[in-house]
């Protein structure tokens, strides 16, 4: 019996998104109980950016619980991708953007999963494009 090997996308989606949702979460968890995340770890972020990990980690967890199929993923993933190097970008050129407490650690971060995404997107979308190319004109 053979097993069905799982898109190489859909691995990072799921990394992806278990990880930015576990460390936003803790962040946040830590910001109501009173201490500084930020301070106590370079691992937590400050309260609006664990926000913006906990939205992407549901995000990209959510589109993956929901079945909605190789083209919304690689949707995701695309927008994921573009969005962390824009982050990326806009926290090598300006100290804190929109108070979000990004230095080189999570510049690092950024550099990383932002262009890993968009790697990953491209084969998915060539791959959606040939399969939309073989489909009869009906089915499109």
């Amino acid at each position: 019996m053979t097993r069905r090997r799982r898109p190489l996308l859909r691995v990072y989606l799921v990394a992806a998104g278990v990880v930015l949702l576990g460390q936003g979460t803790a962040s946040l968890l830590l910001r109501a109980a009173g201490r500084d995340p930020h301070a106590t770890t370079r691992l937590l972020s400050d309260p609006a950016h664990a926000t913006i990990h906990v939205v992407w980690g549901i995000v990209l967890l959510g589109v993956l619980v929901s079945r909605a199929g190789d083209a919304a993923e690689a949707w995701v993933a695309l927008v994921f991708g573009v969005f962390y190097v824009g982050l990326l970008v806009l926290g090598l050129a300006v100290h804190h953007p929109f108070g979000l407490m990004i230095d080189g650690k999570e510049n690092a971060f950024h550099a990383v999963v932002g262009p890993a995404a968009l790697l990953l997107w491209l084969p998915a979308a060539v791959r959606g494009r040939r399969a939309a190319a073989g489909r009869p004109m009906e089915a499109r």
